[in-house]
């Protein structure tokens, strides 16, 4: 099978799997939602992580982040520049999936990327234990945290297991890992759009950060119109949608012959 045919097939089986069936089939919408919640929060856990790269990068701090299986998870900053930190969890997701799509395709070996998903998710654990060390106690306090949330190395974790293995693995399955993962950032990026939509206040009283990103650009996000979110919710949803298609179309073009002779004959 050819590294095209390949691409299209797990870009298909996800599509109909994650979107399509529960939309046709209702009835199954539990149990796939339930199946996917792994691949779900993978997309949390890339989003928040987002948020305090996206601080980091522009002089911030990240304090940490955890993940509240059933809520979704939060990221603990302090600085930096606010749309920088906001526009890194919105868009983190797609754009890291949009990244692996095109490197699967366009690379001599697969190793490199691999490796540096393996540190992405080893820095993730870092920003989930490091309020065991670095944090004081009175912050901890303020946001809730407990020793419960060290539980969210489990994602991670299992991440770093499976990427061991693929390693170890050949060319052909590397790839199409790398793929596989790449259409997941991407549809995790945008399958609850809820969130993305959500105008009214969460449950704690804050606001979904693409009603925090609208604010920006108003008096703040208590008082923005319902005309200014939406324009700002629907650029950033087809901003994802743009995402994909970019990672998908570098993906289908091979850089080098060496390359496309190197994937056509993996596949067989």
């Amino acid at each position: 099978m050819s590294y095209r045919r390949a691409l299209l097939g797990v870009m298909a089986f996800f599509f109909l799997f994650w979107f399509v069936i529960p939309l046709v089939f209702p009835f199954a919408s539990r149990p796939i939602y339930l199946i996917t919640l792994p691949f779900r929060y993978l997309g949390v856990l890339v989003h928040e992580m987002g948020h305090g790269l996206g601080t980091l990068l522009t002089g911030g701090q990240f304090l940490w982040f955890q993940m509240d299986f059933g809520q979704g998870g939060v990221a603990i900053t302090a600085g930096g520049w606010r749309i920088a930190t906001l526009l890194g969890g919105l868009l983190g997701p797609a754009l890291i999936g949009g990244l692996l799509l095109q490197l699967s395709t366009r690379i001599q070996s697969p190793k490199p990327v691999l490796v540096g998903i393996a540190f992405f998710m080893l820095l993730a654990c870092y920003y989930i234990v490091k309020p065991v060390f670095a944090v004081d106690g009175q912050t901890l306090q303020r946001f809730g945290w407990s020793v419960f949330k060290l539980s969210g190395l489990v994602l991670p974790g299992v991440c770093l297991i499976g990427i061991w293995y693929v390693f170890r693995a050949n060319a052909s399955i590397q790839r199409l890992a790398i793929q596989c993962l790449g259409v997941v950032m991407c549809f995790a990026a945008y399958s609850d759009t809820r969130y993305i939509f959500q105008y009214a206040s969460l449950p704690n009283g804050m606001f979904s950060d693409s009603r925090e990103l609208a604010g920006l650009f108003w008096i703040s996000a208590e008082a923005v119109p319902r005309w200014l979110f939406w324009l700002v919710a629907m650029g950033i949803s087809l901003l994802n949608f743009a995402l994909l298609g970019w990672g998908v179309w570098r993906a289908l073009q091979v850089k080098t012959p060496e390359v496309s002779q190197s994937i056509s004959s993996s596949f067989g």
